[in-house]
């Protein structure tokens, strides 16, 4: 149980930003769910370390900068800049260099995190990386991050 009043969100970053999956994983309950809009959902300490094990391998010099950070006891959000090169083991895009900016939340209890979700413009990015509109189309429709209720009078003329 970590005891020092630096955030989970600003351990994360650190750790992340040394390439210290141990360090990362420190930030979170071994049953914790961690919530990737390019990878998707992992849920605990095993699931979680090969998705970090993963975007080290697919992409080079990565730096998570939290431009702020606001925590309570029960919740830490941080709005960030992310930046990462694609590195060969990802061919089509590999030398791209990202940067983009997004939120991430931290739900937490002892200082560790049990449910983490980030928000940024995914599609964005999909297509930064070099990826055609319509497999971002795909991509989106697979994950949506969106839920669409369809009014009344549209579902009765289906």
């Amino acid at each position: 149980m970590p005891t020092s009043a630096t955030s989970v969100a600003d351990r994360f970053a650190s750790a992340f930003n040394a390439g210290d999956v141990d360090g990362v994983l420190a930030c979170f309950a071994p049953d914790a769910t961690y919530r990737d809009l390019f990878y998707g959902t992992f849920s605990g300490h095993d699931p979680i370390r090969s998705l970090f094990e993963r975007m080290y391998a697919e992409g080079d010099r990565h730096e998570w900068t939290m431009t702020r950070v606001v925590a309570d006891p029960d919740c830490t959000i941080g709005e960030w800049t992310f930046a990462f090169t694609v590195s060969a083991a990802v061919p089509p895009s590999a030398g791209r260099t990202l940067t983009f900016s997004g939120v991430s939340v931290f739900e937490t209890a002892d200082g560790t995190c049990h449910a983490y979700r980030e928000h940024f413009d995914r599609g964005a990015a999909l297509l930064a990386l070099g990826i055609r509109p319509a497999a971002v189309a795909a991509i989106v429709a697979r994950r949506p991050t969106v839920d669409v209720t369809m009014p009344i009078s549209t579902m009765l003329q289906a």
